[in-house]
């Protein structure tokens, strides 16, 4: 029946205009009930225009890896939202056969804390994640995900996840020691498009031979300096193989060079970390000193002339806590958010300027605060497949179990 008025059960009605305004402003999961409703309700909750806005207004939540004290002790993949410093759960992460570790109990559980799961990147609601000895994309949101075809070893690094603008193709750009006896041992770059089942080898096209030396040295991970996507390139924060220099990778020309970081990031002090992120779409970092707990504020007003300008100075009134894990002691995220581990329990929230904003609280056994967020999106991609989260031999990964969302409220799981 032609009209622009949608049933509502088995009476009255609200115009279609209404509830376009209306499916947006819900959460994911709500969103996805909407389909049931009705034929007219599912058409309008399907819409690419509509799941697009709808993905446009979810917050961007920080992500943490969590590593509880109750039994079974699986991975969890935990999400924060920073309007009410509530973490909720995305995955847990479960072993469905024991893997062979070393017979040092205390190198076990250092491993399984911190490196058995990671957060690579996050890019349009999609993680990019390894699990053990796997790498493997995933939309929480929809449950769905793939298994990747990136061999897993000590050699290999994730250094980006990001969608390629002219093609609409999600890549990862890694890098890999590897050796033959013509060349000897040499650092490889390659692209995974994903969907694709082989990654290419690409050729370093370099803007000076500085930067070529420096990438044949190695290039950063992700999963703890990520790169900022801002006009059109990744950005990672000053690379020691670059002389302390931005490193630039342009997708489109699939070049790298570098720019000119604040000068008081060149100092490559132990004591010295710095963090890029964007803020108020412009390229923004902090810089802080573990002894002075000062952190300083820069933005990169003209892109440029790498022209950088110092706005805030920030004093957190907390002792920075570099050991034991996480060893990063301020994580800083879009629009300048910071959260600040206090103790072995207690996560601060602090916003650009160093006013606390609120807490959350953490009995685990192992926490890691990631720099990567979830913005969540019901976009459906061909490359991936769903998630049952029954365990079985049919699925794409069965160590991995969505969760429902909800709010954690006391031991996760």
């Amino acid at each position: 029946m032609a009209t622009n008025k949608t049933q509502r059960g088995s009476s009255g009605y609200l115009p279609e205009e209404l509830i376009r305004e209306i499916l947006p402003r819900l959460p994911p999961r709500h969103l996805l009930r909407c389909h049931t409703i009705c034929k007219a309700w599912r058409r309008l909750a399907t819409g690419r225009v509509l799941i697009l806005d709808h993905h446009a207004r979810q917050p961007a939540q920080p992500l943490l890896t969590v590593y509880p004290f109750v039994a079974p002790q699986n991975n969890c993949l935990e999400a924060v939202d920073l309007s009410t410093n509530k973490r909720r759960m995305v995955a847990r992460f479960v072993e469905r056969a024991p893997r062979p570790l070393s017979n040092d109990a205390a190198a076990n559980l250092v491993y399984k804390i911190r490196v058995a799961l990671m957060v690579h990147g996050s890019c349009d609601g999609l993680l990019l994640l390894s699990f053990h000895e796997a790498f493997f994309v995933c939309n929480p949101a929809t449950r769905q995900g793939a298994l990747l075809p990136i061999p897993y070893n000590g050699f290999l690094h994730i250094a980006g996840f990001y969608k390629h603008a002219a093609s609409g193709e999600y890549r990862v750009l890694y890098h890999q020691l590897r050796y033959n006896r013509v060349e000897g041992l040499q650092r490889k770059y390659y692209v995974l498009t994903l969907g694709s089942q082989d990654a290419r080898n690409i050729e370093l096209r370099t803007s000076s031979a500085a930067v070529g030396v420096g990438l044949a040295r190695r290039l950063a991970g992700s999963y703890n300096r990520p790169p900022v996507l801002l006009h059109g390139s990744l950005h990672w924060p000053p690379q020691q193989s670059q002389n302390g220099n931005i490193l630039v990778f342009d997708p489109a020309a699939e070049s790298f060079r570098c720019i000119a970081p604040p000068p008081v990031a060149l100092l490559q002090r132990k004591d010295h970390d710095t963090r890029l992120f964007e803020l108020e779409g412009t390229l923004a970092m902090f810089c802080w000193q573990q002894d002075a707990r000062i952190s300083d504020l820069w933005f990169l007003e003209d892109y440029e002339e790498a022209n950088w300008v110092c706005k805030h100075r920030v004093e957190l009134p907390v002792e920075l806590v570099y050991e034991p894990l996480p060893f990063y002691p301020v994580i800083p995220y879009q629009e300048g958010d910071m959260l600040v581990p206090e103790g072995c329990d207690t996560v601060l929230h602090y916003d650009k300027t160093g006013k606390l904003l609120g807490s959350f609280e953490c009995f685990v056994l192992g926490l890691g605060i990631t720099p990567h967020v979830l913005k969540e999106s019901l976009v459906i991609h061909e490359f991936l497949h769903t998630q049952k989260n029954n365990g079985g031999a049919g699925e794409w990964f069965s160590e991995v179990e969505f969760a429902d969302g909800l709010p954690v409220t006391g031991m996760p799981f």
